[in-house]
């Protein structure tokens, strides 16, 4: 059972040993709350900024340049690869909405400008509004032979097998 001396008040030295030690936690507490505040607070955050477009020659025509055969290793080494939809061809330049990159860019838009011909049929494909295709390029210029064309399912399994290990 508890005697009255148990229950009297501490002795004032007593209680202000405490005090130190419940400031100290007092200003952890507030400077964690703060921290998170700044951190996770309510500040809206701003949508980023897209990515520029970006611009790849179709390069010179020459009917009689040969072609490396097909081979998803050398695919794989391509430094730019993406899956896009033409939004608009014309006789100087097609536009694509990038749907994905496999690798090497994160615009928005690219731009496929022809230097001496005609972008309604490169590489032996036509450019059709609305209709999707792989592209790879190496120093800012379309490849051909099969590294860039219509996306079959063939195309699309040889980009994935290419690009996703």
């Amino acid at each position: 059972m508890s005697t009255p001396t148990d229950l009297a008040p501490k002795p004032v030295a007593q209680r202000s040993r405490r005090l130190p030690i419940l400031l100290a936690i007092a200003v952890l507490v507030a400077t964690v709350i703060a921290a998170a505040l700044l951190l996770f607070g309510g500040q809206p955050t701003a949508e980023p900024e897209p990515a520029p477009a970006i611009e790849l020659s179709l390069g010179e025509s020459d009917s009689l340049a040969s072609c490396l055969q097909f081979d998803v290793a050398i695919l794989a080494d391509m430094p730019l690869a993406l899956l896009g939809t033409a939004q608009s061809v014309d006789d100087t330049a097609a536009t694509l909405s990038v749907d994905r990159w496999y690798t090497g860019g994160d615009a928005d838009v690219v731009t496929l400008v022809a230097e001496h011909r005609s972008t309604a049929l490169i590489a032996g494909f036509d450019l059709v509004p609305g209709e999707q295709y792989l592209i790879s390029a190496t120093n800012g210029t379309v490849n051909y032979c099969g590294y860039s064309g219509p996306a079959t399912p063939e195309l699309l399994a040889a980009y994935d097998e290419a690009f996703i290990r």
